[in-house]
């Protein structure tokens, strides 16, 4: 009997994945899996998550499905992809910074791209999230907490409670903020700005953390 594929996502689709595009040639249709994704992307942030499907994405590359299965086999296939492509966006803090502003930094960053994305964050709280962007990110977290000198289980814990108060901080920002309103311009006596919400809460967190 053969195996059963492996589901995508899972840490054995990622070494299978990665092992075809290792050996994938240049398909002559002109499409590549960055552009299929970039698309992918466009068509989410516009229409929203339910908008994604393999014949809307193919109509949108102007080819057909069966010529984009040639580049992805599933629509879950497809969101496994385009979540790790989005957090390919996410810019590494400095290294050379103290732990605790690399922490803020990267926290901050992860923030910034999921407001830029808002539409694919209820995709990252599923199952793990094994793509190569998103470890890169994870050993990243966990180093910066290391280095602001919270031991290893400690640190573990808090990047996961860092990690769900930001997808948190994203989604309430998504639901409530109307379209291109990011809080500028409210006068003083209205609720603070999203941004300013935002470092207060993490300023408090880890200052909570350092506590002990």
């Amino acid at each position: 009997m053969c195996a059963a594929p492996a589901p995508p996502g899972s840490a054995h689709w990622w070494h299978e994945h990665g092992e075809r595009l290792r050996r994938r040639r240049p398909h002559t249709d002109g499409l590549t899996l960055e552009l299929v994704l970039a698309e992918a992307l466009a068509l989410v942030d516009a229409e929203g998550m339910d908008a994604l499907t393999v014949r809307a994405l193919a109509t949108r590359l102007g080819t057909g499905s069966s010529t984009l299965y040639r580049h992805v086999a599933s629509r879950d296939e497809l969101l496994v992809l385009l979540v790790d492509a989005v957090l390919g966006e996410v810019r590494l803090p400095d290294p050379g910074l103290p732990g605790r502003a690399r922490v803020e930094q990267l926290s901050g960053e992860l923030r910034r791209v999921l407001r830029s994305h808002p539409h694919v964050v209820p995709a990252l709280s599923g199952s793990p999230i094994l793509g190569p962007n998103a470890m890169r990110a994870s050993a990243c977290g966990l180093d910066n907490l290391l280095a602001a000198g919270h031991p290893p289980d400690r640190a573990r814990t808090a990047y996961l409670a860092l990690l769900d108060y930001v997808l948190g901080s994203v989604a309430f920002d998504a639901a409530t903020e109307p379209p291109g309103d990011r809080g500028e311009g409210r006068p003083a006596h209205e609720r603070p700005g999203s941004d300013d919400v935002f470092a207060f809460g993490l300023r408090t967190f880890l200052d909570g953390l350092e506590r002990g």
